[in-house]
């Protein structure tokens, strides 16, 4: 379980997100507001990508920020996994060699690595297109593939920030329905997004206005 108790995030004299509280454990859940509205900072504290101006971050009741850097970096690459709306894959590797990443990383021996990417990119259904390098694909396959690299690890929470931003309907459709499998199989999936119909797909909306929740709604 992940805990924001009173969490707030400063720029200068600007608050972007305001004494936030909440806790997410399973589930589906979307975070919407317009442009400016604090949702992708309040996703980078989630994921300790930012360190809040003040309150605090919980994972399973222990403060992150409390930890020495190396203990909350291992606890980001074990526990979490990021896709992002550019995909930010290597372009001149392959889709498997992508996919090995995170686990070359984590220091994975070589025949361990090899079985879990194909488990991945069978559960985006690619396995097919291991070989094929990354800049030759479509949008809709960088972004799967972007998913096989994120769960590489098994995390137990995967954040996405505004994944379906660049694809169409159909490839958008695609990658909410990954997301819907691996929040049925037990991983907690917190989206940021701007698509009200995507939100609709979720469990779980929270509605951010001026960095506040002005709602938090279960589907």
């Amino acid at each position: 379980m992940i805990e924001l108790k009173e969490v707030e995030k400063k720029f200068g004299t600007k608050v972007a997100v305001d004494k936030i509280s909440l806790k997410f454990e399973g589930g589906f859940i979307a975070i919407t507001g317009r442009s400016g509205s604090g949702k992708s900072t309040l996703l980078k504290m989630t994921g300790l990508m930012q360190t809040p101006t003040s309150g605090s971050v919980l994972f399973d009741g222990k403060d992150v920020w409390a930890l020495k850097e190396r203990e909350r970096n291992l606890l980001r690459s074990s526990s979490l996994g990021f896709v992002f709306q550019d995909y930010s894959l290597e372009p001149n590797y392959t889709v498997a060699e992508n996919v090995e990443l995170p686990l070359l990383i984590a220091g994975m021996k070589r025949e361990e690595r090899r079985k879990r990417v194909e488990e991945c990119l069978s559960f985006i259904g690619m396995a097919e297109m291991k070989r094929q390098k990354a800049h030759t694909l479509s949008g809709g396959e960088m972004q799967r593939v972007a998913i096989a690299r994120a769960i590489a690890n098994n995390p137990a929470h995967l954040l996405a920030d505004e994944p379906c931003g660049n694809l169409d309907k159909e490839n958008g459709d695609n990658i909410i329905n990954l997301f819907r499998t691996l929040a049925d199989e037990g991983v907690t999936v917190l989206m940021v997004t701007h698509n009200a119909e995507d939100a609709k797909k979720t469990d779980r909306v929270i509605s951010l206005l001026d960095g506040r929740v002005i709602s938090d709604e279960r589907l």
